[in-house]
């Protein structure tokens, strides 16, 4: 009867322990997966911002307004948009869990940039 019930707590002894390695390695699954559409989400509406603030410039250009005016525009959004480029990443930093920042692929915007790049030449599926 000992042995029974040894064999009892031993079991739900491992069925613990294998539960709790299941569901670190369904974290680790999904908190790739939330960075790689993270990262393709941000570099595609940086490329969509890119483009509108291509018409902009466009629509300044058939405004009549100086090359000096349009210069400095563009020197403003650039400021800006590195500004936001920076605020993201550190945001995206600083909510990533702790105890998984062994996996994030990425910390700077550049770095991202390259990540979306090989996941794209890799053929991966990008959500």
């Amino acid at each position: 009867m000992l042995e029974y019930v040894i064999g009892f707590f031993i079991g739900v002894a491992l069925t613990y322990v294998f539960s709790y390695l299941v569901a670190i390695g369904h974290s680790i699954i999904v908190l790739k997966q939330a960075q790689k559409s993270c990262a393709a989400l941000l570099i595609i509406s940086e490329q969509g911002l890119r483009e509108v603030l291509q018409l902009k410039y466009l629509a300044m250009e058939e405004a009549s307004r100086s090359t000096q005016n349009i210069t400095a525009q563009k020197y403003i959004d650039e400021l800006n948009i590195s500004s936001v480029r920076k605020s993201i990443m550190r945001n995206h930093i600083s909510v990533f869990p702790r105890s998984y920042s062994n996996i994030l692929e990425y910390s700077t915007w550049e770095e991202m940039e390259q990540y979306v790049n090989e996941t794209i030449q890799q053929g991966d599926k990008i959500p």
